[in-house]
């Protein structure tokens, strides 16, 4: 087991106070995720129970925290809801239904091996398709925070909630304003503090002191007490198909963020984790919380950070926060009954807040604008249109960019009508005549999706040149590998060229590339020499 191997005596003290930590932050976030989700504030708490067990069991990393995440609580409630209402008797049966079928995609892709599918999501869409969500979880939580009824799509509460500014209960306002504001200062000024708990102890106090339900605001009310207990939902099988396209996204999320946060805290503590391996725990912990009660379980960033912080060093940190949290069911939830509504709504908006990357969206735009437009791109379908159809866009947005970059890459002249760029300079031996010689560097590898551009640029650039060109040399350094159809555009080229006494030259193949060359018998109509100053020395 991952939570026993390896395990060091001095780990244990900076194990109990992160996981001790780390409940005081997961207890207040959870139960406005459960809100989010459409499910009883209590449902939150139980995905960090048995289903933090589980994963601390099996999974590789050591840090990564789990339990219900704003993200995945979003993609539950589209998915759910637009299979059966939310609050209807069926409503939670059908999120277990989901829990279990993303339970299972995960679990086939940890048989599979498809781990590196965390990658498919760029980083600048991944912030984007984050940021939408903040935005959704903000402009959602905003008609609770001001006491005013809204419902349906993003759009419609934003507009309900602007409509009736008039409308406002004060009481609600000026509570859910403050927990906003007390969380959003302490995460700048003491992030060490659990500033979610803290906020909803303090404005629950003052609720209590002001009267608050005698003021319209409305309450948590009661949490029934006690652990869970395990069941299996009942389904159909066009429920089965009509849910499995939103827990593929679901899926996709859960490893997209996961990988990311572990892979991250595994660098900054300089040890190893395998991602296929963590699938496993994560298929086990939305197994276990389908049948609990629960729903989506997913890798927490913020928590993760905050045990870090505190002194994690191994899974440990998930057994002792699922613990606490179980005494809290079994003995404290009579306290949910005076948390206003108000406070939970603003303990979301917040979170909503830290999840729009607004540093990390300026650095994108400063770096890259194409890749600035697909992050924002993903930012609206995200918020105004679906988180659903946001993360699919999101993977094909990403794949779409790498195919751009694939299909028109990086090149370079370094030779062309006797001029040499400066960084060959000293790779051309003195006395070498570099008149008629064409020197072209490519820079990724020659696949079907780009050899057609390839193939343009180095005739083009041959028919460009002011003097005849007798020997093309093409750098190869940065072609990894070769194609069916990179091969056969290169022995197009060197046909054609040969018919107007122009030599073709390659130098600085891959041994993969080099082995592509060999296999397609290009051998006998180009020239491949090892290294770039040898075939400069050729063709001069």
């Amino acid at each position: 087991m991952s939570l026993l191997t390896g395990y060091r005596r001095q780990w244990l003290r900076g194990d109990l106070v992160a996981g001790v930590t780390v409940a005081a932050i997961a207890i207040p976030e959870s139960l406005g995720y459960a809100s989010i989700a459409g499910l009883p504030v209590q449902t939150g708490l139980y995905c960090a129970l048995l289903p933090a067990v589980l994963f601390a069991v099996i999974a590789s990393t050591r840090q990564l925290v789990v339990g219900a995440d704003s993200a995945t609580a979003a993609l539950v409630a589209a998915g759910a809801g637009a299979v059966v209402a939310a609050g209807s008797p069926t409503y939670a049966s059908t999120v277990a239904v989901l829990g279990l079928i993303t339970a299972a995609i995960l679990l086939l892709m940890a048989v599979a091996r498809l781990g590196f599918l965390a990658d498919l999501i760029s980083q600048p869409v991944l912030a984007g398709f984050l940021s939408g969500v903040g935005v959704s979880l903000i402009i959602g939580k905003l008609p609770g925070m001001l006491g005013i009824k809204a419902s349906g799509t993003t759009w419609d509460k934003l507009v309900t909630t602007l409509t009736n500014l008039g409308h406002v209960n004060v009481a609600s306002a000026v509570l859910a304003i403050g927990v906003v504001v007390s969380m959003l200062f302490m995460e700048r000024v003491l992030p060490k503090l659990p500033a979610a708990l803290l906020a909803v102890v303090v404005f629950s106090v003052v609720a209590a002191l002001i009267g608050a339900d005698g003021r319209g605001v409305a309450m948590v009310g009661n949490v029934p007490a006690g652990l869970p207990g395990l069941s299996l939902p009942t389904f159909s099988a066009g429920e089965v198909t009509r849910l499995t396209a939103t827990a593929a996204a679901i899926a996709v999320v859960i490893l997209a963020q996961s990988a990311a946060v572990a892979r991250s805290f595994a660098t900054k503590n300089s040890y190893r984790d395998n991602t296929n391996q963590d699938l496993y725990g994560l298929a086990a912990a939305n197994t276990g919380s389908a049948l609990t009660g629960g729903f989506a379980i997913n890798g927490s960033p913020p928590r993760t950070a905050a045990g870090d912080g505190a002194g994690s060093r191994s899974q440990l940190v998930n057994i002792v926060m699922a613990l606490v949290i179980g005494i809290v069911l079994l003995f404290a939830t009579g306290l949910f009954e005076y948390l206003p509504s108000p406070v939970l709504d603003g303990v979301v908006f917040a979170i909503g807040v830290g999840l729009v990357k607004v540093a990390q969206l300026r650095a994108i735009r400063r770096t890259r604008l194409f890749e600035f437009g697909a992050a924002m791109l993903a930012l609206v379908v995200v918020a105004f249109v679906g988180v659903e159809q946001g993360i699919l866009l999101a993977v094909l947005v990403s794949l779409v960019d790498r195919l751009r970059r694939q299909y028109q890459p990086h090149d370079e002249v370094l030779v062309s009508d006797g001029d040499v760029a400066p960084r060959l300079h000293d790779r051309v031996r003195p006395g070498i005549a570099m008149d008629g010689v064409l020197v072209y560097r490519f820079g990724t590898g020659l696949f079907f999706e780009n050899a057609a551009y390839f193939d343009e640029r180095v005739r083009d650039l041959v028919a460009a040149a002011k003097a005849p060109v007798r020997a093309v040399v093409l750098d190869a350094a940065a072609m990894d590998d070769i194609d069916f159809t990179g091969t056969e555009v290169l022995r197009r080229q060197a046909t054609d060229f040969a018919a107007r006494d122009i030599r073709l030259f390659v130098a600085e193949l891959s041994s993969s590339a080099e082995s592509s060359v060999e296999r397609a018998g290009l051998g006998d109509v180009l020239t491949v020499v090892p290294r770039l100053e040898q075939a400069l020395t050729a063709a001069s």
